[in-house]
């Protein structure tokens, strides 16, 4: 088996990881220089509970949003976003335990961070939310009559802080859907122009057998029988005429041979083509040493099957790890395709699923999906002559 990740996937994964790195760098200085001045203020006044309190809260909120930043792919989306809402507790909690005024800085890291955990609508009710009990606490705990400007105030810098992290997020978005779409354009191109080099062999194969063997043959027939009617030294050029139609007929059953045993698609290089642009996702693609296929409509139905696949992997899962495998057993090949997401809810096959099924049975594929420890698992049979 032959186990293959794109160079170019793994150049934007790490183009990717370097920019979450600044992002996190830049919000661990944040929180650093937050909990500094916190204990700096504390300790100027000679509170000591107050320092063990604050301390043991903010370091629980580093430890929260180091885990909900995290590139670790084996963390999945719900305890990233688990560790999220213990950050927003420890920084509300915070703010309880010490009436210091700039301490909304710890949930605009938080917001920001959000933005690549959450859908719009509910980084929005997260905003709204989260200014209400900035005000609660600002005004019942802190005991500022005036509350409702201070929360107004750092208000706008969470929204500030929302829209810019949402618009980032939209067209890093954007970017990758038009590079898996460029992939999907990409792939099928060249399996179209496998699928005509294919066509142009065929019909080259099929002119050579059907057009220049027949006269061949003909050419044959006839020398044998001038060979029969002449004598002398005109039936030895004959016959020797005669053998060399022969071979040459030999050479083109040959070639012809050739062409059509060589006439298989280049498939492992349209699904390279495909996986090497998909974003957010590093996939592992093992494919069986010596793997072709000779039929473009199977090509193209499992080509269309690991997209469908990895589109709903994309969509619905949260995976950060894709593993696709293709081999030959038993006259059929197989696909199968697994990830580490986390389905939500009972499976429902939508038009993407229902077209799969609908192409392979013409083919007299089969497909299954089903969810392992909510988890997407699909495989795909096809007979390899159909």
């Amino acid at each position: 088996m032959a186990s293959m990740s794109g160079s170019g996937q793994n150049r934007r994964m790490q183009t990717r990881k370097r920019l979450e790195n600044l992002q996190m760098g830049a919000g661990i200085l944040t929180w650093a220089l937050v909990t500094g001045l916190s204990v700096w203020i504390i300790f100027r006044r000679g509170g000591q509970d107050p320092l063990v309190t604050l301390l043991a809260l903010a370091l629980t909120n580093l430890a929260a949003m180091l885990t909900a930043g995290s590139q670790n792919e084996h963390i999945s989306l719900t305890q990233k976003r688990m560790a999220h809402a213990v950050q927003l507790g420890s920084a509300l909690a915070v703010a309880w335990a010490v009436p210091f005024d700039f301490l909304p800085i710890y949930t605009i890291i938080w917001i920001a961070m959000g933005t690549g955990l959450y859908t719009e609508r509910t980084l929005w009710v997260h905003l709204v939310v989260l200014m209400i009990a900035w005000y609660l606490i600002m005004r019942f705990v802190w005991q500022d009559n005036s509350a409702i400007f201070p929360a107004a105030l750092f208000g706008s810098f969470h929204l500030f802080a929302l829209l810019t992290g949402r618009v980032a997020h939209s067209a890093e978005s954007a970017r990758d859907r038009a590079e898996f779409l460029n992939s999907e354009l990409v792939a099928t191109q060249h399996l179209l122009s496998e699928a005509s080099r294919q066509s142009e062999r065929t019909r080259i194969a099929r002119d050579l057998h059907d057009l220049l063997g027949h006269h061949l043959t003909a050419l044959s027939i006839n020398l044998q029988i001038a060979e029969r009617l002449s004598d002398g030294g005109a039936r030895d050029k004959i016959a020797e005429s005669r053998a060399l139609a022969r071979l040459l007929l030999s050479d083109v059953r040959e070639a012809v041979s050739t062409l059509r045993e060589e006439s298989e698609v280049d498939f492992a290089q349209a699904v390279k083509l495909l996986v090497e642009r998909v974003p957010q996702l590093h996939i592992e693609l093992d494919i069986e040493d010596g793997l072709a296929i000779d039929e473009f409509e199977i090509a193209e139905s499992l080509l269309r099957c690991i997209q469908e696949a990895l589109t709903n992997t994309l969509r619905h899962s949260g995976a950060s790890r894709s593993w696709i495998r293709l081999w030959r057993e038993d006259g059929e090949v197989h696909l199968a395709i697994r990830d580490n997401g986390r389905q939500k809810g009972a499976l429902i096959e939508g038009n993407g699923f229902a077209g799969m099924r609908e192409r392979l049975e013409r083919l007299k594929g089969k497909l299954s999906v089903e969810t392992i420890d909510s988890a997407l698992r699909l495989h795909v049979t096809i007979p390899e002559s159909v």
